[in-house]
């Protein structure tokens, strides 16, 4: 997918999606901060306690971005992104709790087959905010970085540079282009307080 120099925020879903396939973890990135609210929000429905909800969520993100490639652009990704979510919460109740809530009785294994029949959800005005400020959280970390890592981070976070192209244009080894890389992301994500599980 050929848009080098392109800013991913203004990407869709579906074109962060693509990249994502192609293992580009900064689309991974954008998505889990476009959606992290939501997500929790959508889990918060059928489970109450704060401190699952983040484990919920954190475990749907990781099983839809270790199944990315299977997801149908036919439809939209946050409805198949929040039908794992709420999968994943169903896991984590037991049997009784279920019938007790009068939850369904479907579990993750079930994949996607009533897909076609769930409403669209989009993101609110209000997660839209909470993306933004999330999103210019992630600039300033950026910005705070060692001179080392920070224009690597920014060509390849933000302006989807991948490993060679940022080699050839700072004339730096590909191998020390992937260690700062790898070594930027993990200090970002500890700045963010995310898991480093999610990359």
């Amino acid at each position: 997918m050929a848009i080098t120099g392109s800013k991913l925020t203004n990407l869709s879903d579906n074109e962060l999606v693509e990249l994502a396939v192609e293992q580009n973890q900064a689309a991974f990135i954008v998505l889990y901060t476009r959606y992290n609210n939501g997500v929790k929000n959508h889990i918060s429905h059928y489970v109450s306690q704060k401190e699952d909800i983040e484990d919920i969520a954190l475990e749907s993100f990781q099983k839809a971005f270790s199944q990315i490639a299977s997801y149908n652009p036919e439809y939209k990704f946050s409805t198949w992104l929040y039908r794992i979510a709420r999968n994943t919460a169903f896991d984590h109740l037991s049997r009784q709790d279920r019938e007790k809530n009068n939850l369904p009785m479907t579990s993750i294994t079930d994949q996607m087959a009533e897909l076609k029949d769930l409403p669209a959800m989009t993101i609110n005005p209000e997660d839209d905010i909470i993306y933004q400020q999330e999103y210019d959280k992630w600039l300033a970390n950026i910005e705070k970085l060692k001179e080392d890592y920070r224009l690597i981070a920014r060509m390849n976070l933000i302006d989807n540079y991948g490993y060679k192209e940022i080699s050839d244009e700072l004339g730096i080894p590909l191998n020390t282009v992937k260690t700062r890389i790898r070594r930027a992301k993990a200090m970002l994500l500890k700045m963010m307080d995310y898991s480093d599980e999610l990359l």
